[in-house]
């Protein structure tokens, strides 16, 4: 068995319990990595992980994310888990509130784990996983206790901590998997929904009702009709579009299937009628992925004021070692998405506050024949809107990330021959998680014009295909001066709209 003492040397309960000197040494290094994201949310240090309490509370968005900032410290190496907090008013510039809740209870003492958040009387209710372990005199056999753990914040942002677990686990019939409550409120009661693992080792969601947020009542796992999805579903969340009800979760243990479920974990949805909350039953489709790139995991959505969905996820993967952790932090978020359901699909497009964002703007429009054509240059912090006629050629590539002779880009196949896009990062700086391939597609209708949307970041970019039904999202590790996209047609001539705009980096004011 694991021996998980090495995972807790010189844990401390709080980051200010680590001298100063050895958390500026672990920022100041992180500044110095060439892959710093222009807009895309990082951590000043350490291991940014899964995104928590996403909400709008006080005329504004919160945004918690999984947060380890000493995460890559050596000599000393520190152990410091929590949730690092944000707060915005565009979803676009942001304050660093610095800690939202660490480890320092008995009730979460090695680790605070997902949870979410929703406004109640003027205060922000948190629930999230406090990770407990017992028998830890033992080297190899220690026994976890999952607590599902409640909080308020004020509006001066402060947390208080409840005392008493809201729910212990593990519960009869399922392992000590129990994890991520996402909380929501439908007439006068609360309910949230749960990650779990049966004992026979397969994955579910488990409903739960609360009429005052203190008890809670097991409803039962949500009647799905897919049993044996993988061994373990991740950060669950249920809501409702229209007349839609939608359940997300990250199930873990799929075997690839075609062009699906290619990663080491992945992500997805089941769409159907709205869930019924008395029984769990939950009449739904087949499984689809919401998202699939290389690069995506622990999705998280809030309602907002304006009646938009919207979408927060870690552009990352667990188990997944990434060229950042060389400069002692990794991960990033996705830019937030707006979510509608079209044709009993969801659809994703980046919130409208990115325009916030515009800076320089340019139009290309062109044929495009058989030479290698230059599309744009100067920064790889874009928002490019495309629209492609390749009807009349065997296949059209574009390549963004390209450095001067286009020999290390990340490419975009348009191949009309088979109907199919394909993204490749096989010669995209350096190599991320190749063991699970080199290559995503999906099929895309070529015998008429397609439009595309491409957020492109210093290390990252975020793909939007058939009105936003297929998103890829990915991070690349390229040399800083690779900041060309090349166009190139095949056996045949296409034709080519480019509208894009340059983006300003986000601000991010520190106010702690």
């Amino acid at each position: 068995m694991t021996n998980r003492r090495t995972n807790f040397i010189n844990m401390v309960k709080h980051l200010s319990d680590v001298p100063q000197n050895i958390i500026q040494k672990e920022i100041d290094l992180s500044k110095t990595s060439p892959y710093r994201q222009n807009y895309h949310i990082e951590s000043e240090s350490g291991s940014l992980g899964d995104p928590n309490g996403f909400s709008q509370f006080n005329g504004q968005y919160h945004l918690f994310y999984q947060w380890s900032p000493l995460g890559f410290s050596q000599d000393p190496h520190y152990t410091q888990h929590g949730w690092k907090h944000l707060i915005s008013k565009n979803l676009v510039d942001w304050q660093d509130w610095g800690t939202g809740i660490e480890s320092d209870t008995e009730l979460d003492k090695y680790g605070t784990y997902s949870g979410s958040a929703l406004p109640i009387n003027n205060k922000l209710f948190l629930m999230y996983t406090g990770n407990m372990w017992t028998n830890t005199e033992s080297r190899d056999d220690w026994q976890r206790i999952p607590y599902q753990v409640g909080a308020m914040m004020d509006k001066n942002n402060h947390v208080e901590k409840w005392q008493n677990p809201l729910i212990t686990g593990p519960l009869e019939n399922y392992t000590d998997h129990f994890r991520d409550p996402k909380i929501f409120k439908e007439g006068s009661n609360y309910y949230a929904v749960l990650g779990i693992q049966r004992e026979n080792l397969t994955g579910s969601v488990l409903l739960v009702k609360s009429m005052n947020l203190y008890n809670w009542q097991i409803i039962g796992e949500i009647k799905t009709g897919h049993d044996n999805l993988g061994y373990m579903w991740e950060c669950p969340d249920y809501y409702e579009i229209a007349d839609y009800g939608i359940l997300q979760f990250c199930p873990q243990g799929l075997e690839t299937k075609e062009n699906k479920f290619k990663n080491i974990y992945q992500n997805g949805y089941l769409i159907g009628k709205k869930l019924d909350l008395d029984t769990g039953k939950f009449d739904c489709s087949e499984f689809h992925e919401l998202d699939q790139g290389f690069d995506f995991y622990a999705m998280q959505t809030m309602k907002d004021n304006h009646n938009r969905r919207i979408l927060m996820a870690w552009m990352g993967l667990p188990e997944t070692k990434y060229p950042t952790e060389n400069y002692h932090y990794t991960g990033c978020m996705i830019f937030p998405r707006e979510l509608q359901v079209k044709d009993g699909f969801i659809v994703q497009k980046p919130v409208d506050e990115i325009k916030d964002l515009y800076a320089n703007h340019y139009f290309v429009q062109k044929e495009v024949d058989s030479g290698i054509q230059l599309l744009a240059e100067e920064s790889d912090a874009r928002d490019i809107e495309l629209e492609l006629d390749c009807s009349q050629a065997n296949s059209l590539t574009i390549d963004l990330f390209a450095n001067e002779d286009n020999t290390d880009h990340l490419r975009l196949i348009f191949n009309h021959k088979k109907q199919e896009f394909i993204v490749n990062r096989g010669n995209c700086g350096i190599p991320v998680s190749e063991d699970y391939g080199v290559e995503r597609s999906c099929h895309l209708n070529l015998d008429q014009k397609v439009k595309v949307r491409i957020l492109q970041d210093v290390s990252s970019a975020e793909i939007f295909l058939n009105k936003g039904r297929n998103v890829f999202s990915m991070r690349v590790f390229t040399a800083k001066d690779n900041d060309k996209i090349f166009v190139t047609s095949h056996n045949g001539t296409s034709q080519l709209k480019a509208d894009i705009h340059q983006l300003r980096s986000s601000k991010v004011t520190v106010s702690r």
